[in-house]
């Protein structure tokens, strides 16, 4: 009995180790623009470019089955945005010039396939976090004592896209926000800072 542990417990690690050995692990750099630029007024205010840009390391590790596997990056993210105030011939004038600073972190359940020689498609999904590390205040006395930036995001991001000889990928991603950017407590400007719809942006990850 102990010879047939001995065995299976042998035939366990060498499986263990020769897929963990066959395994593709890989490093590189990522970046993410995002491509739609959300604009939203409610009563005599209006918040325009709503945007940002992420750069930062990232690992993919695709099992030797299916090419299936996960990639997690850690992404320094710069988020802008426009205040402005509307005038009575719907004119605006900039009040707040907006500046954020935050760590992003994804982490994406990965598919890749092979199309044709040095072309392959992938296809991600998973979670995201975002910390915030620093923002501009808000410092116009409608929003001042009413509106602050949130220090942690959540939500869920969707991509796909193509790689090229197996070095540089490049496609869209789609965010779902699950969580408020910003604590409002006067209901009016909730929904003026707080944009729910999906946020599309370009991706590119150089490998080494």
């Amino acid at each position: 009995m102990k010879l047939n542990k001995s065995w299976i417990i042998c035939l366990f690690v060498l499986l263990l180790t020769g897929g963990t050995a066959s395994a593709q692990l890989r490093f590189g750099i990522r970046g993410e623009v995002g491509v739609n630029k959300p604009s939203f007024t409610k009563d005599l205010f209006s918040v325009e470019n709503m945007n940002d840009f992420k750069v930062g390391p990232t690992v993919e590790l695709l099992l030797p089955v299916a090419d299936f596997g996960f990639d997690a990056s850690i992404l320094y993210s710069n988020g802008k945005m426009n205040v402005k105030r509307i005038d009575q011939d719907g004119i605006g004038s900039l009040i707040e010039d907006v500046s954020s600073h935050s760590i992003d972190v994804p982490v994406n359940l990965k598919y890749r396939a092979d199309l044709i020689s040095s072309l392959a498609a992938f296809f991600a999904a998973g979670p995201y976090i975002n910390v915030l590390l620093s923002e501009d205040e808000l410092t116009y006395d409608d929003f001042v004592d009413m509106v602050k930036a949130k220090n942690f995001q959540a939500g869920i991001n969707l991509g796909a896209g193509v790689e090229l000889f197996e070095r540089l990928a490049v496609g869209f991603n789609y965010r779902i926000k699950m969580t408020d950017d910003y604590s409002v407590s006067e209901p009016d400007f909730e929904e003026l800072f707080n944009q729910k719809k999906g946020i599309w942006s370009v991706t590119a990850t150089l490998f080494f």
